[in-house]
């Protein structure tokens, strides 16, 4: 799907109806975004925004593989929903790191995915990995889904940081998890009921990161989805569009605020990713908080055995000199 657009087709009264919009922002010169809605004729649908990283053609790449990788195994599995997803963000992460080490061009790419499945017996189940997010709009509320994989969050959960301080931190965009940088990744996986009227918002960072909650909600409440989608969007650019920002939105039919206006992504997953860009994120990515600080502290203490060696060679030689004078 190109930048700054959205594609439109029916759908059965009842089904959930879905918009979605990306655009390249203000500053980038490409879109390394990429989106896709699957469906089966069981009336099991997956909705997937992946936002790749790695500098050049290496992000667009990264989530368009993601994204593709996703699509096979929800087409031929017949796993129960949280196994399925597991499997599919494994095998994206095992296609997008095999592809960054068979090409020095696409080294280091990743991407993060956030995955929604609706299936016909009125649950959801999302799974993630990285800082893309999912929201649940529900009776006014807006609720987040999905925790971000990234230092900064980490520092927060185990309360080493205040979170008013998260957003000027200069590790506020370093990811501890994504898909394809490492040769594992973990996914995390979680069951939602579905109610009449249920909002779901999948984005990528270009809107979570500079688009405060409170307005995200405001837009959600107030418009149909497909308009609720460009506005997001836009609403990305207003405050500076200082990356890509993608954003799905679909709605449970049924409550008051559902609005029947289908707007549906149907991508290709062999079409080509649109642009290339630099990656935004800084290039060091650790599996998790406790690996990097178990690192940190092996470094510190390396040091402080080195320290201590020196000083106990310094004095021995201070002694065999004073001894020699002697």
């Amino acid at each position: 799907m190109s930048p700054g657009h959205e594609a439109r087709d029916g759908v059965p009264t009842g089904t959930p109806m879905t918009a979605a919009f990306t655009d390249v922002g203000l500053l980038r010169e490409a879109n390394e975004d990429f989106l896709a809605e699957f469906e089966r004729p069981s009336g099991h649908r997956l909705l997937v925004v992946a936002d790749g990283m790695g500098g050049h053609q290496g992000g667009a790449t990264a989530s368009r593989l993601c994204v593709e990788s996703v699509g096979e195994v929800f087409r031929r599995s017949s796993e129960a929903p949280d196994l399925l997803l597991r499997e599919a963000l494994e095998a994206a992460n095992e296609r997008v790191h095999h592809a960054a080490g068979a090409d020095p061009e696409l080294s280091g790419m990743g991407t993060t995915a956030v995955l929604l499945l609706l299936t016909p017996s009125d649950e959801a189940w999302v799974a993630h990995v990285g800082d893309s997010r999912a929201y649940l709009l529900r009776d006014g509320v807006l609720r987040r889904l999905t925790e971000d994989h990234t230092v900064v969050a980490a520092m927060i959960q185990r309360g080493v940081l205040d979170p008013a301080a998260a957003e000027s931190h200069p590790r506020r965009n370093e990811l501890v998890r994504c898909v394809g940088f490492r040769s594992e990744t973990v996914p995390e996986v979680t069951r939602v009921e579905v109610l009449p009227g249920d909002r779901f918002l999948l984005c990528s960072d270009g809107l979570s990161g500079q688009v405060p909650e409170d307005e995200i909600r405001a837009i959600l409440l107030r418009e149909g989805p497909s308009d609720a989608a460009s506005m997001l969007v836009e609403a990305a650019n207003a405050a500076g569009g200082r990356d890509n920002a993608t954003v799905m939105i679909t709605a449970v039919p049924g409550g008051a605020t559902t609005e029947v206006d289908r707007s549906a992504p149907k991508l290709d997953p062999q079409e080509p990713a649109s642009d290339e860009r630099t990656g935004p994120r800084a290039p060091g990515f650790a599996e998790d908080l406790s690996a990097l600080q178990s690192e940190a502290s092996k470094h510190q203490r390396r040091r402080r055995a080195a320290a201590v060696v020196a000083i106990v060679a310094a004095l021995f030689a201070i002694c065999v000199l004073w001894l020699t004078l002697q």
